[in-house]
């Protein structure tokens, strides 16, 4: 399916959407409109590898010559993704 009319919205179900292989057009006419992307859940194994892998590489890291280094681009919100903050932030959200 290239795009999805107005009318196809109405229509389709959200198995279909989720089965869309990605972004997809929303056409009225020959104008785009929209673009309807479905969402897919992380798998939780995968994303527990990487959280893993990030902890595994940010261990001996010199926080304050991070911060030191990113001054440079203005002020920057510094994100904590240890598996402690994750898990906790993902169970607030649950």
């Amino acid at each position: 399916m290239s795009h999805l009319s107005i009318r196809d919205l109405q229509k389709i179900s959200g198995e279909t959407i989720g089965a869309l292989p990605g972004p997809t057009p929303v056409k009225s006419g020959d104008r785009t409109v929209g673009l309807l992307v479905p969402l897919v859940s992380a798998d939780p194994d995968r994303l527990a590898a990487i959280l893993g892998r990030a902890e595994a590489l940010a261990r001996g890291r010199d926080a304050a010559a991070d911060d030191a280094a990113l001054s440079q681009f203005g002020d920057v919100d510094p994100i904590d993704w240890s598996i402690d903050a994750v898990r906790s932030l993902t169970s607030k959200s649950a």
